[in-house]
């Protein structure tokens, strides 16, 4: 069939897309270390701050914000008030100030803190002796208000602020609901034409059906500013797509005409390595042509993922040679959220202080000038234009990606991921939690999914062995990529067997 024949043949998968939640919110961090807590008099508040700060500098890389620094005696909860006992019970003048970790010395921090003490009640002209509790508090924020609560009574005070920077925890609302918005409208076309490229696969007998489609949102957001993919049967909506590849892993081996039977049963040695997989395919698709156009760069010999392509993968990569004509008077995109500085822009929040730093966004090219200009942007935008791997860029995926997938896709720099939930694998690296096989709830937030009965979350848990790594967003890692899953419409979702019955032979396992 020719290619646009089956371009034009391809139906959305009625679905909803919802956000992957990562490892910081599915099992937070509950950190804890000693503090001490004194008494000291309540109009010298002030200036024990200002001494405490001078002597003993807060260390900027642990923020202990969320810890108030004074609590009234009367205010703590009552197994605290046990623990801190008042110089003077009847006293109302008094307060007692925290001091977090890493502790000083005992002994300095007492004299410190001695000309602040409250008055002695058996010797009111002479202070009384400061007296350190030693006292056990969280290291990280509370991530919600019931955390916040249970630590106030257990341990000390604590603050929640739900505006406070999370960035570190999972992607700011703002940045994950937008991009949910804007991926939601055409998620179950893009993913459906990631299922023909991975049937396409298949039925070469070159790999499993796995398959991967990148896409520029921006060129998306471009068409859906101008209408043209307004009609169900306009193709224009493939203009957004920069490139797609299907599994390979086969291509090494002996090839039989139609689907290799090696797909219905799992062996490690025929398997290939991952660069054979759809997703680093894919990003070496895209790679070799920003290689080629870069003219400074010395030829280079065959990738080692090198395979025979597909026509739905030599469409593709012969469109990148094409450029994509938008007129910019209709697009409503504000400078705004174009600009890298606003809080907006997913980029600052997606890469860490370690030193990777990408070049400049694609979102806002400035290209020499004497570069074409004419608003022909290249669906492959040159160093020059400020392309840089899959930098701004997403990717469709028929099935959850294997670890070394899923750090390669972090690796290229790509701003989001979507997969179905029916293409959860045990071995993927992207989830990090069982799934809840229930309706999406209807909201705009991007977040989970609704409740089930107790009994069936019950069995779920029995039922699930497998380990969830939520490697789109880790605190520990230089870059993060907002992870979505895909849920259709019908709710009937695949356990993860090796995906959503394209052929991987049922039960099976592999690494997509």
């Amino acid at each position: 069939m020719d290619v646009q024949d089956i371009l034009r043949g391809i139906q959305p998968i009625p679905g909803d897309v919802t956000a992957v939640r990562t490892v910081q919110e599915t099992r937070p961090p509950e950190e804890f270390a000693d503090a001490y807590a004194a008494e000291v008099n309540l109009k010298c508040a002030s200036k024990v701050i200002k001494a405490l700060d001078k002597a003993y500098p807060r260390d900027a890389t642990q923020p202990l914000n969320h810890l108030r620094r004074f609590a009234k005696h009367e205010h703590l909860s009552p197994t605290l008030q046990q623990t801190l006992k008042k110089a003077d019970p009847s006293s109302t003048q008094t307060i007692f100030v925290l001091i977090p970790p890493p502790l000083p010395d005992t002994e300095s921090l007492k004299a410190l803190l001695t000309p602040f003490a409250p008055p002695n009640p058996s010797s009111p002209s002479s202070p009384a002796d400061i007296t350190l509790t030693t006292l056990r508090v969280p290291l990280y924020a509370p991530l919600n208000s019931a955390q916040a609560d249970k630590w106030t009574k257990s341990l000390w005070p604590v603050l929640y602020n739900p505006a406070a920077p999370r960035g570190f925890v999972a992607p700011p609302p703002q940045i994950l609901s937008r991009a949910r918005d804007s991926i939601q409208p055409k998620a179950g076309r893009y993913l459906a034409l990631a299922r023909e490229v991975a049937r396409e696969a298949e039925q070469s007998g070159f790999g499993r059906g796995v398959g991967a489609v990148v896409v520029d949102p921006e060129i998306d957001a471009r068409l859906v500013d101008e209408g043209e993919d307004d009609d169900d049967d306009s193709e224009r909506w493939s203009d957004a797509v920069v490139a797609v590849a299907g599994d390979a892993r086969y291509s090494r081996l002996e090839r039989a005409t139609g689907p290799n039977p090696t797909r219905l049963t799992y062996n490690a040695d025929l398997e290939g390595g991952p660069e054979l997989h759809a997703l680093m395919r894919v990003v070496d698709l895209i790679a070799g042509k920003r290689r080629a156009d870069d003219p400074d760069n010395t030829p280079a010999s065959a990738s080692a993922s090198s395979a025979p392509l597909r026509p739905l993968e030599a469409h593709f990569l012969s469109q990148l040679d094409t450029t994509f004509s938008s007129n910019p008077t209709n697009s409503t995109q504000s400078e705004t959220e174009t600009d890298p500085s606003t809080p907006t822009n997913p980029e600052k929040f997606q890469k860490t202080e370690s030193g990777a730093i990408p070049m400049p966004s694609t979102s806002n090219p400035n290209p020499p000038e004497n570069e074409n200009n004419n608003n022909n942007n290249p669906r492959i935008r040159s160093r020059a234009q400020g392309g840089y791997l899959c930098t701004d860029l997403d990717v469709y995926l028929t099935h959850e990606p294997c670890l070394c997938c899923s750090m390669g896709l972090l690796l290229s720099r790509f701003r989001a991921v979507v997969f179905p939930r029916g293409g959860r694998m045990s071995t993927g690296g992207l989830a990090s939690e069982a799934a809840a096989f229930h309706p999406v709830a209807d909201s705009g937030d991007g977040d989970g999914l609704e409740g089930g009965d107790d009994e069936t979350e019950e069995k779920e848990d029995q039922d699930d062995k497998r380990l969830y790594y939520g490697l789109h967003w880790r605190k520990e890692l230089n870059w993060r990529a907002l992870g979505f899953e895909f849920v259709e419409a019908d709710g009937a979702v695949a356990a993860a067997t090796g995906g959503d019955g394209d052929g991987d032979g049922d039960g099976v396992q592999f690494h997509a």
